[in-house]
């Protein structure tokens, strides 16, 4: 039987430094020469993505930026789904003027931040990327595949997460990757969307596909695969989305690893 293991990043593959630990490098590189496919499958930019991929020295499909950007074992763009320019227009002005909330964006190859002069350390700590300035007035608001909000004052995220959900429904796909990270997607958008695509493109059932994750913006894709795993340190609300999830240990404790091994290496005595 052919298996994909779809992997969400930031809280279940990466360990809460922003590594893979060695222990979980051997397990996928094991089960990629027993033929598994591996999908990552990130609210992550793609050049970010294919970083981490590269840096596991595999081939993996790539769901990128929570599925606007979907790429093949060859690095190919396979789906491509971006906001609505109105949408960006009116995203990028909603909050722009509050100094506790950070307006961010993916546009192309760049990475865009509000202007304003406040703690920004949330920002250099997920990604390898140089982030840009940007004014409304003078930004192009076209070929943005995601808007994402993040402050430390989550009750004005929830609000915010309200407000833009009344104005656009199903124009968009809504979700918080992590408690202080409102993601803005294209509704037609989203990891479970993308595990979709690629189970038709291999020809394999999603019942073959096993999927771990930790937040929100994980729930579809965990919810129609064969078999999916909660991370121990998973924002609450998933958890309670999905209480019939198993919950394995924490990204801090090579929990998708450990997983892994127990189902497909150890039960086969085969041991690393």
């Amino acid at each position: 039987m052919c298996y994909i293991i779809a992997l969400d990043l930031d809280g279940t593959l990466l360990s809460s430094e922003n590594k893979i630990t060695k222990y979980t490098k051997e397990i996928i590189q094991l089960l990629i020469k027993k033929n598994f496919y591996f999908v990552f499958a990130s609210g992550r930019h793609y050049i970010d993505v294919m970083k981490i991929r590269d840096s596991l020295k595999i081939k993996t499909f790539m769901i990128t930026s929570n599925g606007a950007k979907i790429y093949n074992l060859d690095n190919e763009l396979i789906f491509s789904d971006n906001l609505e320019e109105d949408i960006s227009s009116t995203l990028c002005r909603i909050e722009y003027a509050d100094k506790e909330i950070i307006t961010q964006i993916y546009q192309n190859d760049k990475w865009y931040i509000n202007n304003n002069k406040i703690d920004n350390k949330f920002c250099p700590a997920l990604s390898s990327l140089q982030y840009q300035y940007f004014y409304p007035d003078s930004l192009n608001f076209n070929n943005i595949s995601k808007i994402f909000f993040t402050s430390k004052n989550f009750q004005k995220l929830y609000i915010l997460e309200r407000k833009i959900t009344n104005l656009y429904s199903n124009k968009v796909h809504i979700n918080f990757s992590v408690p202080g990270c409102l993601e803005i997607v294209s509704g037609n958008t989203s990891k479970g969307h993308g595990l979709k695509l690629i189970s038709n493109l291999l020809g394999i059932s999603l019942n073959n596909f096993i999927a771990f994750g930790d937040g929100m913006n994980d729930q579809d894709m965990l919810a129609i695969v064969g078999k999916a795993y909660i991370m121990k340190n998973a924002d609450s609300r998933l958890k309670n989305a999905l209480p019939h999830i198993e919950i394995i240990e924490s990204n801090n404790n090579d929990g998708v690893a450990r997983c892994l091994n127990k189902v497909f290496i150890k039960n086969n005595k085969n041991i690393l």
